[in-house]
């Protein structure tokens, strides 16, 4: 995911997305539509943490907060699996092109989890959220013509 990650940026800022792994299929959802929501961490948590869900990440460029300085964009993923465990990597862009090696942190080695992202899960729980989605059947222009 991290090499995917990279070359999206070599190639520009990539929006950051929530990715919702199944045995069967990826969901890709923009972060920003989540943002606009009125409780988007509720809706995070609904949509991650639904039944037989593998895990979600989060992945893009996004603001790196580092105290009481400016936010600094990084290339960024933060991978939570249903048991809590999570796995994360950012790298600061302080150039144009591919980010550098990442910093990697995970909770099986102790690491603090990052502020501001994960526990989707186990809110989904505590809270009894139940999100339940459909494909939309959408009509496709010119979908006959295509051999």
């Amino acid at each position: 995911m991290w090499s995917t990650l990279a070359a999206a940026v070599a190639q520009g800022r990539p929006r950051p997305s929530l990715l919702v792994l199944w045995p069967e299929k990826i969901e890709q959802i923009d972060l920003h539509a989540i943002e606009a929501h009125d409780r988007p961490a509720q809706l995070l948590a609904a949509l991650a943490g639904r039944p037989d869900a593998a895990c979600a990440a989060v992945a893009g460029v996004m603001a790196l907060l580092r105290g009481r300085a400016a936010p600094v964009p990084a290339a960024a993923i933060y991978i939570e699996w249903p048991d809590n465990r999570w796995w994360s990597a950012f790298c600061p862009l302080v150039a144009e092109g591919a980010p550098g090696a990442p910093l990697i942190r995970r909770a099986v080695d102790g690491a603090p989890r990052p502020g501001g992202v994960g526990g989707w899960f186990a809110r989904a729980r505590r809270e009894g959220l139940r999100l339940h989605l459909q494909p939309a059947e959408l009509a496709q222009p010119g979908l006959a013509l295509v051999h």
